[in-house]
């Protein structure tokens, strides 16, 4: 990744090492989390209100109060915490975040079968492994099928040593039932939901695949386009003299100090056309600085272009950052054509917020996107 020799030294974000990591679905598609939180925030409300109707009509068998409304308190917690962070605009909902919410609906989970310590007689009404399936359909979109499974795995372990304890403490089994009863569900739609999350992720991939080929079928359009025109309009009067004397220097079949000289200003000549012809980018004047000696950026495509200046338009706007000091610059590295986008942050805290939808726009046109987003520091890396 480039340095900026003014900028300062930053050690390595979380944010490079999870590039490694296969992508979810919401972070193929980042537009889809905005349907999935309706979804998350719906489910949510149908968890609370189930634990709700449950608690009062099973309120017979309830012989510590105190943990079942502590349970329902914990789920609200959890959907709560969950909808906020399935907020579409702001980070995605990463391992941890979601592994929190899991946590949480689990204790949820147990405070609602101990309160029903020693009275429970139908396991079939408890709340508990209900909320956990449902929690499990929800982790299609935000989590990878390995962990969906992983997480199945250990809500039959809670749900099974928490049923066995309440069932032991009214009779002495055999548990099979009971464990069915409430094992079932969990084990049905935490599959379910673990072959829909590789569903969702092979087809974005297979659609992001389809549309990158597409971009590189327009880029190889665009780039035999420009080299025809380049040939055909912007140096007619040098291909007027350069081949002329390629046929003079094969007919004479020598090569002379004069015509030495010759192919030196004819050399000279061509790369200046071609240098003026490269540097007139428009993006170089929307940044303070712009750094481009490959020329990479004519590589852009129309899509690619326009995301990069919303980008830069974005930026530009806020009332912390200069566009005088955004720098755009172009490099090739061992595995690909990469971008960055770097400028100081006067303390913006919000920036990181309000920057997501671009930094989607971004991911929508390139391969891959890197962004490190700070308080005082904004910097975009994408390749293509």
């Amino acid at each position: 990744m480039t340095r900026f020799p003014n900028s300062p030294r930053r050690a390595a974000p979380s944010s490079r090492v999870a590039q490694v990591q296969p992508e979810t679905a919401q972070q193929i598609d980042p537009l889809s989390g905005i349907t999935a939180r309706i979804f998350v925030f719906v489910v949510g409300l149908v968890n609370v209100g189930t634990a709700i109707g449950l608690a009062l009509s099973n309120g017979s068998e309830v012989t510590l109060p105190a943990l079942q409304i502590a349970g329902i308190v914990v789920l609200v917690a959890a959907y709560v915490y969950f909808v906020w962070a399935a907020e579409p605009y702001r980070k995605r909902v990463t391992f941890r975040r979601f592994s929190l919410v899991f946590a949480l609906v689990a204790l949820a989970s147990v405070f609602d079968a101990l309160s029903q310590f020693g009275a429970d007689t139908a396991v079939r009404n408890d709340w508990g492994p209900i909320c956990l399936a449902l929690l499990l359909m929800l982790a299609g979109p935000y989590r990878h099928p390995l962990e969906i499974v992983g997480f199945t795995v250990i809500a039959l372990a809670l749900v099974s040593v928490t049923t066995v304890i309440v069932e032991a403490s009214r009779t002495a089994g055999p548990y099979f039932i009971a464990l069915s009863i409430v094992g079932t569900p969990i084990l049905a739609i935490g599959i379910g939901s673990a072959i829909y999350a590789g569903y969702l992720i092979s087809g974005l991939t297979a659609d992001r695949a389809a549309a990158a080929a597409a971009r590189d079928r327009r880029d190889q359009a665009d780039r035999r386009e420009a080299i025809e025109e380049f040939l055909g309009r912007d140096i007619r009067a040098l291909r007027s003299e350069v081949l002329p004397f390629f046929r003079h220097l094969k007919a004479q079949d020598a090569l002379t100090p004069a015509d030495i000289d010759k192919a030196a200003e004819l050399q000279t000549r061509l790369r200046a056309s071609i240098v003026s012809n490269l540097s007139a980018d428009p993006l170089e004047d929307v940044v303070g600085s712009f750094v481009d000696p490959d020329h990479l950026s004519r590589r852009l495509s129309e899509q690619q272009r326009a995301a990069v200046r919303a980008v830069i338009a974005f930026l530009a706007d806020q009332p912390s950052i200069n566009r005088r000091d955004i720098t755009l610059s172009f490099e090739i590295t061992d595995t690909a054509m990469c971008g960055t986008l770097h400028c100081v942050v006067a303390s913006d805290r919000a920036l990181a917020s309000r920057a997501a939808p671009f930094v989607g726009l971004l991911q929508f046109a390139f391969a891959s996107v890197t962004d490190e987003l700070a308080a005082d520091d904004a910097h975009l890396t994408f390749s293509f």
